[in-house]
């Protein structure tokens, strides 16, 4: 049987309606604003996602496996992001960041060919403005595999390459404008992660858990790298995340 990669994957999103139907089923049990500690204000999260997609959703200068209506960021908002309804508080300096982990796994085949993704990504944010409803700083990054991950940050999008990952520091200003940056250096490390049971079926399911372990990166500002910024969080300690896994055949 023939096998192909992550970046095969990525033109196939309308062939995952099936996936997308009981992502929405799965979402509506989220706890967000429940009693759980981690839970995340439902406008907070908005807020982030729109962040995100307008910084990626109609770009027209990164990578195309990532960014467009059939790219990676795409395929997470619709099937990884409806679950990210928890996130840890890290104290860094005068700022409270949030943070969650997020696992993607699959292995399954579609058309004939053996279909192997995975990855790791850390998500984290801070400054929400209640007023506005913006996110000052979102953090974005990912690497290939699942934890343990050791991968260098840089520019370009190769999951399909071990070690390697990218990442993005996104600033939305009270108007919605958005900003960002782009990795050139540093690396994102985890170290483990444990989950609960999942939600779903033996195709599509997601459980809840933590992930462990740090990131440092320098980044330059797209697309004409006038500006560069670092950044770096500690989560060794362990923070919320969840896994996804598509198995069988993908239609």
């Amino acid at each position: 049987m023939a096998e192909t990669n992550t970046s095969d994957i990525f033109p196939t999103m309308k062939r995952l309606l099936p996936y997308l139907a009981c992502a929405g089923l799965l979402a509506a049990c989220s706890d967000a604003g429940s009693v759980n500690p981690d839970a995340i204000p439902a406008e907070e999260i908005v807020a982030v996602r729109m962040a995100l997609d307008s910084a990626f959703l109609h770009d027209t200068t990164l990578d195309a496996s990532f960014t467009g209506d059939s790219g990676l960021y795409a395929l997470m908002s619709a099937l990884v992001f409806p679950f990210v309804d928890r996130a840890t508080r890290v104290v860094q300096g005068a700022d409270t960041m949030r943070v969650v982990g997020i696992e993607f796994d699959i292995d399954a085949t579609q058309g004939g060919a053996h279909v192997v993704s995975n990855l790791t990504a850390v998500l984290a944010w801070k400054g929400y403005n209640a007023t506005s409803r913006t996110m000052d700083s979102v953090f974005f990054l990912i690497g290939s595999g699942r934890a343990p991950v050791s991968d260098t940050l840089w520019e370009r999008f190769t999951l399909d390459t071990a070690g390697t990952g990218t990442g993005f520091v996104i600033h939305q200003a009270s108007d919605s404008t958005v900003t960002k940056w782009l990795t050139r250096g540093g690396h994102l490390h985890t170290t483990s992660s444990s989950y609960g049971s999942s939600q779903g079926n033996s195709s599509f399911s997601v459980a809840h858990g933590t992930l462990s372990g740090e990131y440092m990166l320098t980044a330059k500002l797209v697309p004409d790298s006038s500006t560069m910024v670092t950044t770096a969080l500690d989560f060794g300690s362990g923070t919320q995340a969840i896994k996804e896994k598509i198995r069988g055949t993908i239609p």
